[in-house]
């Protein structure tokens, strides 16, 4: 089901025309009782027998003609990647139940909080604008009507009416934006998306892994999620904690085999390294921040070399296996017991995985952990800057899931700002919009400011916003 946002001045005829749809059957499908009513931020469903428009405002960059058509029933939607982002026919319908469940949340836990948004009285002589009404699922609005019911039994009233001063960054909002980006991260299954190791594999000698700096010379280990959490980094241990936490039974069954024991070692080795390798300081805890250390050496510059090479011919680098960086958390062990050690992107261990992805309890939590460890940590920064997009603050942590949030790379659209000559902080969503767009048009490269070409490919990804997230404009500063 598409979704359109009604912006300012839009009435439900002209969003009829441009839908192509009976403007009566527009109004009745969305149980609107009087269309003169129709209210900026109102969502409104758009029957899906109809051709798939932008929800997004005018405003937004137009999409390529290359974008590719909408399947069949509307179940599955194409997820273009170039290079190691390959064509891929992605199922979004992973997401319903679970954004059912953080709407519900949203109402129960957020709404009549008064530190989340400042409830001000009305401005007099000036007509209020309501709040901005939840996002809407495919499940149609009789889902909608039960939310908003929700909310006025939980308040015991009316909502209020609150000055508009922008669209409240609600928890609700922020894991929203964290799925938009997840679409630029994850493969086709969705919150089991595993990578195996493919960083350190490459793409060098016939491989079809993803080429970094440290190809061939570090093993990353497994990558997992819709945000790719990374083994050697301890993020992938962090996040099994977080679904331990959420549901224990449930993870002892899925990553122990029911063996509580099994299910912990997972855990330890994620986090702390496996443990009877702590008291060798011949190995690293964390593979890539050795690497980082060593790289400018002559040490570090001829494993490069060599990582580079492939003199005999036999599709491997020149690199001796035993030269290869492998961490204390990037190590493997046993899946069952009495069985051999096994790395964790591999067999049984990769099954359970797969299998973790399906459980809604670890879908919800694995959005949480976004929140926490990419998202908040940039939101100061992004306030100071005064992004208030949805598309911008997608962008922002979009670069900080892949250099960190205190890298160079989580300010590069500030960068690019500078050499567009954008005023900062932004002075609207068109200023944020045009940066994104500069960087999706480049070959890694606006002005001085360089990157990696694959910002390109995932800027473009978030301005064809899939999951239709990032259509909210404006967010409230107050509430960041």
């Amino acid at each position: 089901m598409n979704k359109h946002v009604v912006r300012s001045g839009e009435t439900l005829s002209s969003i009829a025309t441009r839908y192509s749809v009976n403007a009566q059957e527009l109004q009745t499908k969305n149980g609107i009782s009087n269309p003169k009513h129709l209210q900026p931020g109102h969502v409104l469903l758009i029957p899906s027998n109809r051709i798939r428009q932008a929800a997004a405002s005018p405003e937004k960059p137009k999409k390529s003609s290359k974008q590719p058509a909408k399947a069949n029933s509307g179940s599955a939607e194409r997820h273009e990647h170039e290079g190691q982002f390959k064509f891929k026919w992605i199922s979004f319908e992973w997401l319903d139940e679970l954004l059912e469940r953080l709407r519900a949340k949203e109402a129960d836990e957020h709404i009549q909080k008064s530190e989340k948004v400042q409830l001000t009285p009305q401005d007099s002589g000036a007509k209020p604008s309501p709040a901005p009404a939840a996002k809407k699922s495919s499940k149609g609005s009789k889902k909608i009507s039960e939310v908003t019911e929700k909310i006025k039994e939980t308040l015991n009233k009316e909502p209020h009416v609150v000055t508009f001063s922008g669209v409240r960054l609600t928890e609700n909002e922020r894991k929203q934006i964290v799925a938009a980006v997840a679409c630029c991260e994850m493969n086709a299954d969705g919150f089991g998306s595993v990578n195996p190791d493919t960083e350190f594999i490459g793409r060098k000698f016939g491989k079809k892994g993803i080429e970094t700096g440290y190809s061939r010379i570090v093993h990353i280990g497994l990558s997992y999620g819709v945000i790719q959490y990374t083994q050697d980094s301890g993020n992938i241990g962090i996040l099994l904690k977080k679904l331990q936490e959420k549901n224990s039974s449930k993870f002892v069954q899925i990553f122990g085999g029911g063996n509580k024991e099994i299910a912990q070692s997972l855990i330890t080795l994620t986090s702390d390294g496996r443990p009877d390798l702590r008291g060798d300081n011949s190995i690293p805890l964390c593979g890539q921040a050795y690497w980082e250390e060593i790289r400018a050496t002559a040490k570090g510059k001829e494993m490069k070399t060599l990582s580079e090479q492939d003199k005999d011919g036999d599709g491997k680098s020149d690199l001796p296996a035993h030269r290869e960086i492998r961490g204390k958390r990037v190590q493997p062990i046993p899946a069952n017991p009495s069985e051999m050690p096994t790395d964790i992107w591999t067999g049984t261990w990769k099954q359970r995985f797969l299998e973790a992805g399906n459980e809604l309890d670890f879908q919800e939590a694995q959005l949480d952990c976004a929140v926490e460890m990419f998202f908040n940590p940039i939101i100061g920064l992004a306030k100071k800057n005064k992004v208030r997009s949805a598309l911008g603050l997608a962008f922002v942590t979009a670069c900080a899931v892949r250099g960190g949030t205190k890298s160079k790379l989580a300010t590069l659209i500030y960068r690019v700002a500078g050499e567009l000559g954008v005023t900062l902080p932004f002075e609207n969503s068109e200023d944020e919009t045009r940066c994104v767009k500069a960087v999706a048009d480049a070959d890694g490269k606006v002005g001085k400011v360089k990157f990696h070409k694959e910002e390109s490919k995932r800027a473009r990804l978030l301005l064809e916003d899939k999951l239709g997230f990032l259509a909210e404009d404006l967010y409230d500063l107050s509430t960041y």
